[in-house]
């Protein structure tokens, strides 16, 4: 069960960060700057409490698995072993993603939300690069995923 659950919220971060740069930050792109702020803010408060939930848990359930219920008996053993330097990798990028989205991800949403608009509600020069940074982060946040992935999968085989 503490597998299974690791695994389901894995999907569930790992998931939502993958539709945001695949399906939803291209859809929106293509509309309004303040309808694409409307619903960016709207996602927002949605995703934060559920990934604050989330991503802690993954972080907890991937120790349990490791130690507990997993291979590494001992410090050395993280620290010595394959699958413990593949352990301690993907803790450390959990923990980095996780941050990246609360510090980086969620500053460069807040500078969007404050850039001006023109006065017939255009986008500023401010407002562009703000809405640029903003996708790029997020998208950014796909090559830690992409290491913690591969961290999982090397897990699986004794790695």
């Amino acid at each position: 069960s503490v597998q299974w659950l690791h695994v389901l919220l894995g999907i569930v971060w790992f998931g939502y960060s993958l539709a945001l740069a695949i399906f939803f930050i291209p859809a929106i792109s293509r509309l309004s700057i303040p309808v694409q702020r409307q619903i960016g803010a709207a996602l927002g408060e949605r995703a934060k409490p559920i990934i604050d939930v989330v991503a802690p848990a993954i972080l907890v359930l991937g120790f349990v698995r490791g130690t507990v219920l997993g291979p590494i008996r001992s410090v050395e053993d993280a620290f010595t072993t394959a699958y413990g330097i593949t352990w301690l990798v993907a803790i450390v990028m959990i923990v980095a993603v996780f941050f990246w989205g609360r510090i980086v991800i969620i500053g460069a949403v807040n500078r969007l939300a404050a850039a001006p608009l023109t006065a017939d509600g255009g986008p500023t020069p401010e407002l562009e690069a703000a809405l640029s940074r903003a996708k790029q982060v997020t998208v950014l946040e796909l090559v830690g995923f992409f290491v913690i992935f591969t961290c999982m999968i090397l897990m699986r085989f004794g790695l």
